[in-house]
């Protein structure tokens, strides 16, 4: 298929909902790229300093490592078990180096011990930071308070996506939606379909609208006991007629629960739409497509990787080809 020459249009702001047109001189239909903002929801989520960052992980580790959620989640795929632990383990290595660091400082001079401990926790949080295990830490923060049902925020932003969703489509019609959702990302978008199925005005709208995942780790919520609510909204998309769903994963992006069915990654039974298992699922080969040989080379990059499905076109999805229509679901 020939390459698009796509670029985005004048931003538009609205309620809820950022807009691009998108635009190529070779094509004659009108096409939009909209984005749901919840980013806001989770920033405010996010501890931001180094102290209620860590003394936030504690709780999650206690929860994950005493309450089954390690050995829940490694049943069903071990690298995204071992990437919860990633920065439970950089915590504690880092508090066993000022441990260290002040014990040694205090055979030199005892005032010198607090400033030893605090310079090597500062500079800890610095390499965790630059090695992103900040980032992958508050974004599991914030999944633990969404299954620990401490945060109604998400919930009701959900329902304003739907609002603000229905009135653009009541001024502005499309002949087909394509819903979008990565990483974490996935959890919204299993929650605004399943809120846009339940609304009473949406039947004309549903039945245009298709669901697509990218590195969709919907299992670190689904598995969390409190996180029935979420169950609810998978069962509400199972329902007949099933909207249609392509699932995108890989085995080689650590942070996605890759080739297995989200709904047996949150303990549901699996659905059928059209006599196969639903969603249809993909799996994408990053390493290949970023000449990635040695496991070294693999590692380094394991973060960028996760965002392979968004920004690399060698990893063999069409992503403009998805939003245009090209290719269907």
């Amino acid at each position: 298929m020939k390459q698009r020459g796509w670029r985005l249009g004048s931003r538009q702001e609205g309620e809820r909902i950022t807009r691009w047109p998108l635009l190529d001189p070779e094509v004659d239909q009108q096409y939009e790229l909209a984005f749901l903002h919840w980013d806001d929801i989770a920033r405010a989520n996010w501890p931001k300093h180094p102290w209620p960052l860590l003394t936030q992980l504690l709780g999650f580790a206690r929860a994950y490592l005493l309450q089954g959620g390690v050995v829940r989640t490694a049943r069903l795929c071990p690298g995204v078990a071992l990437c919860g632990l990633y920065p439970v383990m950089v915590l504690i290595l880092v508090t066993l180096s000022a441990i260290a660091a002040g014990v040694l400082a205090g055979f030199l001079w005892l005032p010198l011990v607090p400033l030893v401990v605090a310079v090597v926790l500062w500079q800890g949080w610095r390499l965790a930071d630059r090695l992103g295990v900040v980032w992958l830490c508050r974004s599991i923060l914030f999944t633990h308070r969404l299954g620990s049902l401490r945060d109604t925020m998400l919930r009701q932003r959900v329902r304003e996506l739907v609002g603000a969703l229905l009135a653009l489509e009541d001024k502005n019609p499309a002949d087909e939606i394509l819903l979008v959702g990565h990483s974490s990302g996935s959890f919204v978008l299993a929650m605004v379909a399943a809120e846009l199925r339940r609304h009473p005005n949406s039947m004309a709208m549903t039945s245009r609208v298709c669901l697509l995942s990218l590195g969709q780790n919907l299992a670190n919520l689904g598995l969390y006991p409190g996180a029935g609510a979420f169950r609810d909204d998978l069962q509400t998309l199972a329902m007949e007629p099933c909207l249609p769903w392509l699932d995108v994963t890989s085995f080689d992006d650590l942070l996605c629960f890759a080739g297995v069915n989200p709904y047996q990654a949150c303990g549901l039974p699996v659905p059928k739409r059209g006599g196969s298992d639903y969603p249809l699922m993909q799996l994408l080969n990053l390493r290949q497509a970023n000449g990635l040989q040695r496991n070294r080379q693999w590692l380094a990059q394991l973060f960028d990787l996760h965002f392979d499905y968004l920004t690399n076109p060698a990893a063999g999805l069409d992503l403009c080809g998805l939003m245009t229509g090209e290719i269907t679901i």
